[in-house]
């Protein structure tokens, strides 16, 4: 089948990320990065509304030291760095979703050789936002937060990360804040000069991984295809693991209840803020329910990655979508975390239809867990467009 460019065409119940083009794919992954500070704003805010900023803080600190150490880690490995120098660092912090390469936090860096880079953030949304609309979070948020999180966040770390700029900012052309990464040089080893690590090319080669140079101008559409389905599927992972970071967080200090609850409103959130973004990027209209299950094929939880799905097609308006055993309905029937009845039975129908986007399509649930012995069917659910 040849690459598709859009989804245009009909549902495609076999579709996987490869059937796509890459240049789909990047349009995919914008969204995906806009759903990835997504998913963070729909847990702090309504956090914030009912125990404080202080522990909503806390909680949200928590979340990303967990999603440093389970995520930046892979994707290190996935992309090959050796990880044993600060320009190694710098190529750590090009893959995350919230990275430092793309239009998301552009960044300028000045190498002095492989051991010694400075850093300037040049645009921030998440500084912007907060300026306009939250101004008393830019201190715990940038002055206390950021740095501790990108110590982690950087995986190597012996390297060591000094602010030289930090908000508050002058006016709104000023730089976002400013860093300098360096390794104290060992006795008897060469430190390699900028020219040898870093290729300063404004059209980078296509690259399979980031094992060779380091390239400041990479972007996404640099990534061999190969590479970049690898990265997807981190980003899949990461996406969970950012959700469950923030779950246990708040459930630690809170019980289950509240967890529950946040969780179920995070889901609400996201789905009405993101979702909505995949029709236009795959170019379909939501005219029936089986467009809406392109939607659903495209979203970060995707019905092709970590939630499989079956489907019994009855017509175009009227079909049963059986989400098969993956690997987060898996981890949610653990007797000792007791979440499957709040995600599925309270959750389940609302938050499915909120991700089809189309509001005339109602959801009816047809199985929740606990699943049956005699099949892989994690939940199953009747949709039918009114």
């Amino acid at each position: 089948m040849p690459e598709m460019n859009d989804y245009s065409g009909p549902f495609n119940p076999n579709l996987g990320f490869n059937d796509l083009s890459q240049d789909f794919l990047l349009k995919v992954i914008r969204i995906w990065q806009w759903a990835w500070i997504q998913l963070d704003a729909a847990w702090f805010e309504p956090l914030k509304d009912r125990v404080g900023r202080e522990i909503a803080y806390g909680c949200d600190l928590e979340m990303w030291l967990r999603c440093a150490e389970r995520c930046n880690t892979r994707y290190a490995r996935i992309a090959g760095i050796p990880n044993k120098s600060a320009v190694d660092c710098l190529k750590v912090l090009q893959l995350p979703l919230d990275n430092t390469m793309g239009a998301v936090y552009p960044t300028t860096k000045v190498i002095r050789d492989e051991n010694y880079a400075t850093v300037t953030v040049e645009k921030c949304p998440s500084l912007e936002f907060c300026e306009r609309n939250a101004p008393e979070r830019v201190a715990p948020m940038c002055v206390i937060m950021e740095p501790h999180l990108i110590h982690w966040y950087k995986v190597n770390t012996d390297v060591i990360l000094a602010a030289t700029r930090l908000p508050p900012r002058k006016g709104p052309d000023d730089i976002a804040c400013q860093w300098v990464y360096s390794l104290p040089p060992r006795r008897g080893v060469k430190v390699r000069s900028r020219e040898e690590v870093v290729d300063e090319t404004t059209s980078p080669p296509q690259v399979d991984d980031l094992s060779g140079p380091y390239y400041p101008n990479l972007t996404h559409g640099h990534f061999s295809k190969a590479f970049l389905l690898r990265m997807m599927t981190a980003w899949q992972y990461a996406w969970l693991v950012m959700n469950e970071g923030y779950y246990f967080a708040v459930m630690r200090r809170f019980g289950r209840e509240m967890a529950d609850e946040c969780e179920i409103a995070a889901w609400l959130r996201v789905a009405e803020r993101t979702n909505r973004r995949f029709p236009p990027a795959g170019a379909f209209k939501l005219e029936t329910v089986a467009d809406s299950l392109k939607v659903l094929q495209l979203a970060m939880d995707s019905t092709m990655g970590h939630f499989p799905a079956r489907y019994d097609i009855k017509g175009p308006n009227h079909v049963i979508l059986k989400v098969t055993r993956g690997t987060w309905p898996g981890f949610m029937e653990n007797p000792n975390l007791q979440r499957t009845p709040p995600m599925y039975h309270e959750g389940g129908r609302p938050i499915l239809e909120k991700y089809l986007v189309n509001p005339r399509i109602k959801v009816t649930p047809v199985r929740v867990p606990p699943r049956n012995e005699y099949d892989d069917v994690d939940c199953e659910w009747e949709l039918k467009l009114e």
